[in-house]
């Protein structure tokens, strides 16, 4: 069963539109807070390197948050119209520079669905890994727009899941409920 989530046409033109015009400051952001880069970035996403302890949130992340941009309420809007009786929340606008990486974690302490939206200029170079039915699935960024969703659960089975960027990926995530 995949995450994806297609996005309604009207919604995804306008999302790209907002990114593409936010896009320089996001990256300035991360700029003058000082983006780093982290040699083994790679270990930090493997199933040695999981925990089975419950990690709700990652400590071993290499990403820069952007959430104080205007781009946050822009984008928020536009996810609030698709679920108009629901409450969305940012939970998360973050820019991996190359080498980001948020590590394994599951967000069990915030149970709810999950929506991300992903901006990449280079499809293939960064992810989104997760466990599913004992699976390890590695399902690579699009260039341009990719969008998952997906339950989070405060009880087992937990929703495993990490990310990693080879080059510039923007994450915008919503918690729906």
């Amino acid at each position: 069963m995949s995450i994806r989530f297609d996005l309604p046409d009207e919604t995804k033109i306008e999302a790209e539109k907002i990114i593409k015009k936010n896009y320089r400051d996001m990256l300035l952001n991360t700029r003058l807070e000082g983006a780093k880069t982290v040699k083994d970035w790679a270990n930090n996403l493997t199933l040695d390197a999981l925990d089975s302890s419950n990690i709700s949130i990652s400590k071993e992340t290499n990403m820069v948050s952007f959430e104080s941009l205007g781009v946050t309420q822009q984008i928020t809007r536009l996810i609030q119209k698709l679920f108009p009786t629901k409450q969305v929340r940012a939970t998360g606008f973050f820019h991996y520079p190359e080498t980001g990486y948020m590590g394994w974690h599951t967000n069990a302490n915030d149970p709810c669905q999950r929506l991300y939206l992903t901006w990449c200029n280079t499809g293939n170079k960064s992810f989104f890994r997760y466990i599913k039915n004992n699976e390890l699935i590695t399902d690579y960024d699009d260039e341009g727009l990719t969008t998952r969703m997906f339950e989070v659960t405060g009880k087992e089975p937990l929703f495993w899941h990490c990310v990693g960027s080879e080059t510039d990926r923007l994450s915008f995530g919503f918690s729906i409920r």
